[in-house]
């Protein structure tokens, strides 16, 4: 098996692992996903936080259509520069939690940080896919 194919699968094996495992305080991934996109459908409770927050909330849930979306354009053999520098900023993205929790990132579990080395793992497929081209 290819290197960079093996890295996919742990790619998705931890995206996975991360949306069933805890990854804030009590809530799974994928119950964080969901809190992570309440400010599109419950505006209102959301008045009193910064716009910018609110962005890098949606956003960081919105990484996950672009993981699926990278993981199937990475699977097809087409545009492996495009993967790996979305999925270099995805992880990017991801971890602005670790800064904006400040002292509640104790709360932050196992399945977070999964979640956001698969990412990673996603730009190292397409790096070593680039590399073998």
């Amino acid at each position: 098996m290819k290197a960079s194919r093996a890295v996919l699968i742990a790619a998705v094996a931890a995206n996975l692992l991360g949306w069933v495992l805890p990854a804030v305080q009590d809530f799974r991934g994928w119950s964080a996903f969901g809190v992570a996109l309440s400010p599109i459908w419950s505006a209102a409770e959301f008045q009193d936080e910064p716009v910018w927050l609110l962005i890098l909330m949606v956003g960081s849930a919105l990484t996950n259509v672009l993981f699926a979306g990278l993981a199937v354009l990475l699977v097809r053999g087409g545009q492996t520069k495009v993967v790996l520098w979305a999925a270099a900023a995805a992880t990017l993205l991801d971890l602005h939690w670790v800064i904006l929790l400040e002292s509640d990132r104790r709360y932050l579990q196992p399945g977070y940080f999964i979640w956001v080395c698969s990412f990673a793992l996603l730009a190292l497929a397409a790096f070593l896919a680039l590399r073998r081209r």
